[in-house]
């Protein structure tokens, strides 16, 4: 699954109001484990009280409570500790704001509904250490497209927008934000989770596996968009609530295995005709409940296998336009006047100006030397964290010093300055998108282990990962804690290295 992005053409006004804006950013707050907004018992953070847009979890947290973030819609971006071993129910539900989650190694446990009902939420990154999860983790997250799963996991994987066991014997959760309208489930599958197609509006027709011997409580409950269900001849039972709500629900063929039905297992289901033999249990059922009785298919009961074998015939062409949509576009500003260039970060066009053709108002004068530039640092660091834009376009700036309790680089900070040397010191976790972005002269960067995650472009069109490409010996970039940031092989030829523990590049 890929994301769409549509964005129309900006004024030359519009590029200028937006980077004005950008570069204004840094006054937006943010949240650190010195702050009194953490309400914490020892290593338990109970209540996260604050709102600011960029959290940073305190060092040493080993539990995350239930609820501690629910309902805050003030927060984009949190960053989590090594140290994190459990984040309870709900603790992060109903965050309207929420865009991103990346879920570290050390995580073992994630509670039920841990993110559930975050509207703007788009992928989630699950670590290798994620053993044990509760139901309905992202239900009613309809925007959610992507779970990446650990390669290193031995508990977890996730398939074609369904979240599995390791070895695909039980589905816990299929995607909200999935586009396909149908599923066939594995052969291997014999298990599915409660509330594991809860809210599942574009799936429409599915054949559930042989091996499959019940539908749980709630499993299809709320999928408002389904259609037509088949069940395999080894069924044996429906749960209470299986398919409540599904309003759209019009035929499911229950064959004669299936010696049990719960009384509430369709309640809500106004469309429903039950496909059956004479004679069944299923039948005796219908009649009982005065749900309407057919003996032929209204729709084909294989109508889910006949969509994926269409679907297959189409994936090549389908999968070269989903990546062309979801590749970062650039606009050539060397052809035209144009004022500046848009990227796409996270479903958003972020102008990037052409220092050549645009002289912006600066809340620094380009005329000071470049050791004012670390007073301009410490007087707007906040929280250990260097805001966004903060040294945007900054031609002059050539070195910098950058404070040992930094623990993240906001997004574009240093992005088109003239730095040519860059040390992170050892507290930097995170370093945002584009952070160094046409840094030309930056030819010499250094990454301590530290550094869990780095956003992509963060270094793109720098001359040290530009020298990298021309020079390097190896085909994988790997820096900070195994993070891969570029790859210079043939696409058909990437393995993951096992060193490689999060991947910030396109494979293209």
């Amino acid at each position: 699954m890929k994301k769409r992005i549509v964005f129309a053409s900006l004024t030359a006004l519009g590029l200028i109001l937006v980077c004005v804006f950008a570069l204004s950013s840094f006054n937006k707050g943010f949240a650190t484990g010195v702050s009194e907004d953490f309400q914490m018992d020892k290593n338990t953070l109970v209540k996260y009280l604050g709102y600011d847009e960029t959290v940073i979890i305190p060092e040493n947290t080993t539990v995350i409570s239930a609820a501690a973030f629910e309902g805050n819609s003030s927060v984009k971006k949190v960053v989590f500790p090594k140290s994190l071993k459990e984040i309870g129910y709900n603790a992060f539900a109903e965050m309207d704001n929420l865009e991103r989650i990346i879920v570290p190694d050390s995580v073992e446990k994630i509670g039920a509904s841990a993110f559930a009902n975050c509207s703007s939420l788009s992928s989630i990154y699950i670590g290798s250490s994620v053993n044990e999860i509760g139901s309905s983790l992202f239900a009613g997250d309809d925007n959610l497209k992507v779970i990446e799963v650990s390669e290193d996991s031995k508990y977890l994987t996730c398939l074609d927008g369904v979240l599995y066991s390791a070895d695909r014997t039980v589905v816990y959760e299929m995607i909200p934000g999935r586009e396909k309208n149908f599923y066939v489930f594995p052969d291997t599958v014999s298990a599915i989770s409660p509330y594991a197609f809860w809210g599942c509006k574009n799936l429409e027709h599915t054949i559930v596996s042989d091996k499959v011997s019940a539908i749980p409580a709630y499993a299809f409950s709320g999928a408002t968009g389904l259609k037509s269900v088949t069940l395999s001849f080894n069924t044996k039972e429906i749960q209470s609530k299986a398919f409540e709500n599904c309003i759209n629900l019009e035929q499911i063929f229950i064959p004669d295995s299936v010696s049990f039905i719960a009384d509430s297992a369709f309640d809500g289901c106004e469309k429903l005709s039950i496909l059956t033999n004479a004679l069944s249990n299923a039948e005796k059922y219908a009649t009982d409940k005065e749900i309407n009785t057919i003996y032929s298919a209204e729709y084909d009961i294989n109508i889910a296998s006949t969509l994926r074998e269409n679907y297959a015939k189409e994936i090549a062409e389908k999968k070269a336009k989903e990546e062309a949509e979801a590749e970062e576009k650039f606009f050539d500003i060397t052809k035209d006047d144009s004022l500046g260039a848009a990227i796409i970060v996270n479903n958003e066009a972020v102008v990037l100006m052409d220092p050549s053709k645009i002289k912006l108002a600066d809340p620094s004068d380009n005329s000071i030397n470049d050791n004012s530039f670390d007073a301009i640092l410490k007087e707007n660091i906040e929280n250990n964290i260097i805001p966004e834009n903060l040294f945007y376009l900054k031609s002059d700036l050539t070195e910098i010093n950058i404070p040992e309790n930094t623990k993240y680089i906001g997004k574009f900070a240093f992005a088109r300055s003239g730095l040519k040397k860059v040390v992170i010191p050892e507290n930097v976790r995170s370093i945002g998108f584009g952070a160094f972005y046409h840094c030309d002269d930056l030819n010499e960067v250094v990454i301590p282990d530290t550094v869990t995650e780095i956003e992509p472009q963060a270094f793109e069109k720098t001359a040290w990962l530009n020298d990298w490409y021309e020079n390097g010996e190896s085909d994988y970039l790997i820096v900070g804690d195994g993070i891969l940031i570029a790859y210079k092989g043939n696409p058909e030829d990437y393995v993951k290295p096992e060193n490689v523990k999060s991947v910030s590049c396109d494979i293209k």
